[in-house]
């Protein structure tokens, strides 16, 4: 395994399905089958504990940092990486 890679592995067909959808389309469009979160809160809030509470999910299920990329045979897989950046705003 090459240094900052902790698995690669097959993709389900479902993954293969929803990936094909997603590189089909050409438009630029929202894709339908991921979901992004965006929160809006009213109150108080610790920023810091938030982040730290999304750093520790990802930490215990590392599969969720998945990338997806495709070999030199066409053949597409899931790179699960030793290290992610979260990307994180607070406005």
């Amino acid at each position: 395994m090459k240094p900052g890679i902790l698995d690669v592995l097959p993709l389900a067909p479902l993954q293969e399905g929803l990936l094909f959808h997603a590189q089909y389309d050409d438009q630029n469009t929202p894709d339908v089958y991921i979901v992004q979160v965006a929160l809006q809160l009213q109150g108080p809030l610790d920023p810091t504990r938030l982040n730290t509470a999304a750093r520790t999910v990802l930490n215990r299920h590392p599969h969720l940092t998945a990338c997806f990329l495709t070999r030199p045979n066409g053949q597409p897989i899931q790179v699960i990486p030793t290290h992610y950046q979260l990307p994180w705003q607070h406005h």
